[in-house]
Parts: structure tokens; sequence; C-alpha cells
């Protein structure tokens, strides 16, 4: 089986990693700028399609530039030495400097020919320039003197008769990168929007389908916050958001931005913070929490996305010598990243042959083809259409990822399911159990209650014919006579207690939708007599005549009225009021049984619902009455309390839940 699953695993990676260099293969053929430039003279003039006859093309503008480092030239001023450079050949002017700084200035100058009206891109100039067709300035953004820099995408029209020259002025005081570094695009209007709805859908589907991504991650970790998967599901949402916002940049560079390092701010934090949500992933999975290898893992990556932003926000500004150096130092950490992650997976995938540890392996697989096609290529590729190798690469691995977290949720949903019902099977059988024993035990105090009723009646009659027949008893005797009978009283009226209580426990509940309004007015009526006969008022004030509907057992009900009102019969002198009150409270019934009598101390409150506690100074009731009044309540999904003071009365107040 293990073979198998090896054999298995082996296929799917190699499949994963051929049909990523095949796509990677196919974006360098196709996607690619440095394939589809436009054609030199032998003179160095660039040759420009008609767009007439192929309005439907794009040219790119990448061979055929000159370059004047450090100066600044305006049209019709041909005395500088000029460095034939293509676009792409330097990201900065880092490689002008001996230092290595990317700060300064510089003029890029492009001999066409054409016979048309043309639309030309320059994508992203840092941080400032001013475009010159023929001598004319065409367009600009931010300040090349005095310097203020505004990155943005320029989209411009002219049209040329012949031979003309383009003239760009950069300058550069604030950003990792500077001058005319990507090759700007040439065509018709309609060729060049195409160009650019085509590139912002691609970016806007990737960064909104990752956001979509992480908020159904973060959803699911709101759920399962103290579940196994709950950091995994935390660290992919973050993963999500983190790519999300690394791809809004084509967007800031199309609106345009001031400040000169934002955008690039965002993009290289957020790519830091997706690699440490990588690294955090992979940890949870493969080593034990707080191990050294974790905490060191931990420490480098969350402290490399300090770095990120220290470096964009501060040390371009104040260290711009060290700009080429970092960009060396952030490929290679990726790189090493990629690689630790990758060996954990195998390693991990060889002790567990699991698939949700595959789709991850091949994830990071696939990400790390991108590294190594983004170094191969380095100065020959740049997307004309969608985005770059690495980008590609992160997105696919946060697709795997999304994958192996949603069939491990899949996998806990129905575990968690079949949990249940076994569950469920395992309280019925338990339930069916516990009822058969307290049935049964019900039934042998049952038996056991009716059984010692004979003997003690017969103990009953026998002590009462002595007390008759035997006159001649000493003092002594008699008295003994009268403990065995007061004693076999108490017998009794326990043996009563427990029939009682017993009949009310073993009977099931009857529910039905009941109108406690007219279950009032019936007690009321039936019980009116027998209360007034005691000297007592006994009254019924209900709110209104609207049906007050609850789901209840009437005989269950008609018991709890019972006990609590001719417990107020009991302890209210005669010339005293007893009172029925009903209303409704929002979802509620509330019923108060209220009466004037002699009240419960504060001391004995919390215990008048115990069972066999009973306040009577004759003895005579053995505290079951309001025991059973809870039981019944509490059955109903109801609450009761009482408030009482001596001296003053009692009121039971009762909360039933109305049938909505």
């Amino acid at each position: 089986m293990g073979k198998t699953i090896s054999f298995r695993a082996y296929i799917t990676i190699f499949i994963a990693c051929l049909t990523a260099s095949i796509l990677f293969g196919m974006l360098y053929r196709y996607d690619n700028k440095y394939n589809t430039y436009a054609q030199i003279s032998q003179d160095g003039t660039v040759i420009l399609p008609d767009i007439k006859k192929e309005s439907e093309g794009i040219t790119w503008l990448v061979q055929g530039w000159d370059i004047c480092p450090d100066r600044i030239i305006y049209p019709g001023n041909s005395a500088e030495v000029w460095k034939s450079i293509y676009i792409g050949q330097y990201f900065s002017f880092a490689g002008f400097h001996e230092d290595g700084s990317p700060y300064g200035v510089g003029t890029y100058r492009l001999k066409i020919r054409g016979n048309s009206n043309y639309t030309m891109l320059i994508p992203e100039v840092f941080s400032a320039c001013v475009v010159y067709v023929n001598g004319e300035q065409t367009a600009s953004s931010g300040s090349v003197s005095p310097y203020k820099p505004y990155v943005k995408d320029l989209v411009f029209s002219f049209a040329i008769n012949g031979e003309a020259e383009i003239l760009i002025q950069t300058a550069n005081y604030s950003h990792y990168y500077s001058g005319v570094t990507y090759p700007p695009a040439i065509g018709s209007s309609e060729a060049v929007n195409r160009l650019i709805t085509i590139r912002m859908l691609f970016y806007g589907l990737l960064a909104f389908t990752s956001l979509a991504l992480a908020l159904f991650a973060a959803v699911i970790w709101c759920g399962t916050k103290k579940g196994m998967t709950s950091g995994e599901n935390f660290w992919l949402g973050i993963l999500g958001l983190s790519f999300s916002l690394r791809l809004c940049y084509p967007f800031i560079h199309m609106m345009g931005i001031s400040g000169g390092n934002l955008a690039y701010t965002l993009e290289n934090t957020m790519a830091s913070l997706g690699l440490f949500c990588i690294v955090r992933t992979v940890s949870l999975i493969c080593l034990k929490k707080d191990s050294l290898p974790e905490r060191v893992l931990k420490g480098i990556t969350g402290g490399f996305v300090l770095i990120s932003l220290v470096f964009s926000l501060w040390m371009t500004k104040y260290l711009p010598g060290f700009v080429p150096v970092y960009g060396q130092i952030l490929y290679w950490y990726k790189a090493m990243i990629a690689l630790a992650m990758t060996i954990l997976l195998i390693l991990q995938f060889m002790k567990r042959k699991s698939g949700q540890i595959l789709l991850l392996l091949t994830g990071l697989l696939v990400y790390s083809l991108s590294l190594i096609f983004h170094t191969l290529c380095l100065g020959n590729f740049e997307p004309a259409y969608t985005g770059w190798f690495e980008e590609w690469g992160a997105y696919i691995l946060i697709l795997f990822f999304a994958a192996r977290m949603a069939l491990r949720n899949m996998e806990i949903i129905r575990e968690n399911r079949r949990l249940n019902e076994h569950l469920q099977e395992e309280i019925e059988h338990k339930t069916e159990s516990l009822s058969k024993l307290l049935e049964e035990r019900r039934m042998l105090l049952s038996g056991f209650a009716h059984d010692l009723k004979t003997p003690i009646t017969s103990i009953t009659t026998f002590t009462r014919l002595v007390e008759l027949d035997n006159t001649h008893l000493d003092e002594e005797s008699r008295h003994y006579l009268d403990i065995i009978r007061r004693k076999t009283k108490e017998i009794q009226e326990q043996l009563n207690t427990i029939n009682e209580f017993t009949q009310i426990d073993s009977t099931p509940p009857a529910f039905e939708p009941l109108d406690l309004c007219r279950l009032l007015r019936d007690f009321y009526s039936g019980n009116k007599p027998d209360v007034n006969v005691s000297g007592i008022s006994f009254e019924l004030l209900l709110k209104d005549n609207q049906p007050v509907i609850i789901y209840g057992d009437k005989r269950k009900l008609v018991s709890v009225l019972q006990n609590l009102v001719f417990n107020a019969v009991s302890f209210t002198p005669e010339g005293g009021n007893i009172r029925i009150f009903l209303k409704r409270e929002q979802k509620f019934a509330v019923l108060r049984v209220e009466d004037n009598g002699i009240g419960i101390s504060e001391e004995d409150i919390p215990y008048i619902f115990d069972r066999l506690f009973s306040n009577r100074a004759n003895g005579k009731n053995r505290g079951m009455g309001l025991f059973i009044v809870k039981s019944i309540i509490t059955e109903h999904a109801g609450t009761i309390k009482v408030a009482s003071s001596l001296g003053k009365g009692t009121v039971f107040t009762i909360r039933l839940p109305l049938v909505q």
C-alpha cells in the first residue's frame, strides 16, 4: 500500500511540475514583450507598423534606445555622449554608479519612423518624468526639477509622418527602481486600451479570488478557533489577504500615486508576509509547537517582514547603495525558504503518506519552479498581458493550500457527522436503558409503598384496640403506645408522599396547545367556593381577553395551581386575599399567585422548592408540593420564582414560553 501511494505521489508531482513548466514556457513564448518588439533599421531607427493595416497589434519598444545617465537633455541638444541599451537591461541607475545608488537623473532617447496616429503606454516610470515627441512636451508625471515623485502609467497619443524622436527625462531620489524600467507599448488606441483592460482584469481576478479565499478561511477560522485546523485556516486567510494586497500595484500605478515608494513598500512587505504565512502553515503540520526549528523559522521569517518594511520606508532613502544588494538577498531568501519548506513537507509525507500534504508539497514545488524560471529569464522576460512567473507560482501555491484546507475541513465535517450520528444512537440507547431502569425503580418503590400499607394499618388498628380494651395499662405503657401510634402515622404520611410523587413522575406528559386564560377561568370557577369557605377572598385578574397560548399538560398545570393556591389558603388568615394574575411579556406568559398571608422568612426562601422541606408548624405536610410544582414548571421549559416578606404575604411568579 505504501509503495502504491509513493508511486502515485511521484506521478502527481511529476505531472504538476511538467504542467507548470509548460505554463511558464508558454508565458515566455506568447506573453513576453521581448518576443514582439519593433524592427530597427540600419541607422538605429525603430520602424513602427502601419496601424491602419495592423490595428489589432501592439508593438513593444524594447531595442534602439539610448541613455544619457546623470544628465537631463532637452530636445535639440545632441552634444552629449549616449549609451545604447535595451529597456529592461537596467532596472535602475545603480548600474551607472560606482556606489550602486539607484538615485539620480537620466535621459532616454528613441528614434522612430512611422506614418499614422499612435497611442503609447509607458508603464510605471520611476519616479518622475517628462516625455517629448519631436521637441514638444507630450506627457509627464511628477516633477523632474525640483524633484517631486509621482509614479503613474503614462498613456498619450501623437501623430507622425516620417521620422520622429522620443525623449524621456527621468529622475529618482526615493524609489527602489528608477528610470524607464519596463518596455513601452505603442499601437492604436483600441489596442492599447485592450492591453490595459486585459492586464487589469488579470490582476483583478488574482486579487479578488485570493481575497475571497481569505474571507472563506476567516469564516472557517472564526467557527473553529479551538479546533485542530484553526491555525492553518488563520494563516491561509492572512496569506490570501497579503497576496491580494501585493497585487494592487498595477491599479495604483494606473491611477498614479505620489510619495514614490508607497506602492513598492506595500508590494515588498506583503510578499514577505506571504512567505511568513507559508512557513507558519508548514510548521503547524511538520514541526512540534515551540520546538527549536519552529522558533528559528518563526523568528527569521517574522523578522524579514519587519526588515522589508524598514528597508522600503527607510533604508532606500538613507542607504541607497544597499539597494542592489537587498534585491539579491530578497531573491535568495525566497529560494531558501521555498527549499526548506519543500524538504520539511517531503520528510512529513514520507512519514504520513497523506494526500493533503502532497497538495502542499506540489504547490511549493510549482512555486520553486517559478523562482527558477524567474532567474533563468531575468532581463529577457516581461509579461505583456498577465503576470510575472513568481506571481503565477504564488497564486498556484495559494490554490493548492486552499484545496488542502477544503479537503481537511470536509474531512472534519464528515467525521463530525459520523460522530454525531454515533452519538445520537448512543444517546438513544442510554436513554432507553435509563428509562427502563427508572421505570423499574418506580415500580419497585410503588410496590414497596403499597405492600407496607397493610402491616402499618394493622399496627395502627391493634394499637388502638390495646388502648380501648386494656384499661389497666400503666402510664408508661400508654406512653409507649402513643409513641407507636405517632410514628406509625408519620410512616403513613411518608408512604402517601411517595405514592403522590410516583404517580406524578410516572405519568407521561400530554402536551398540547393550551389557552392559559381559559384554563385559569375554569380553575377559578371550580375552586372559588372552596377558598371562600375559609373566609378568604379569591380573585382572578386577566389583563385582557385575548388568548394566551402555551404548549403544556393541562392536568399537570392544574396540579401546579392547586398546590400554590391551597398552600396560600393554609398560610393566609381569615379575611385575607388570594389573587391570580396573567399577562404577556415578550415571548412569555407570566402567571402570578399572590397572597397577603404570614409570608416566608428570608432564610427559608432558598429551600422552599427542595424535596421534603416544610415550614408548617404542625408538621402535617412533608414538603413535596412545591418540589412537584417546580418539577412540572421545569418540564414545561419555564421558570418559577418566589418573593415574600414576613407578615406581608408571598408572590409566586411563573414564566412559560408562548407558542409562536
